[in-house]
């Protein structure tokens, strides 16, 4: 009885861990996918007006998404290619782009 019980506790507590690792796994962005939809002319891309016309979930001002386009156009050439968008989405995932809070 008491081999019973302890397999079915490591048996739960293997999927709930399994869970877990797979849910945080799915929340992860893809940056290929994300970029591939800003890049709605699809010549490998994303310019200002691109991103201005993608929807997001928090809308920001005008201003506001100049000066992210800004930081995610690393050599300013105006326009934000593959490797810039990673390395943005990157940066972001580090909470390297966020304000500090005081």
């Amino acid at each position: 009885m008491k081999s019973t019980i302890l397999k079915f506790a490591l048996f739960s507590f293997a999927l709930l861990t399994f869970s877990q690792v797979n849910a945080q796994e799915k929340k992860k962005p893809d940056p290929e996918k994300i970029f591939a939809a800003l890049d709605t002319n699809k010549d490998g891309s994303v310019t200002l007006e691109e991103m201005k016309a993608r929807k997001t979930k928090k809308e920001l001002s005008a201003e506001a998404q100049e000066k992210r386009f800004a930081k995610m156009d690393a050599d300013g050439n105006g326009s934000i290619s593959l490797e810039e968008f990673k390395g943005a989405m990157a940066k972001a995932g580090k909470g390297e782009g966020k304000k500090k809070q005081e």
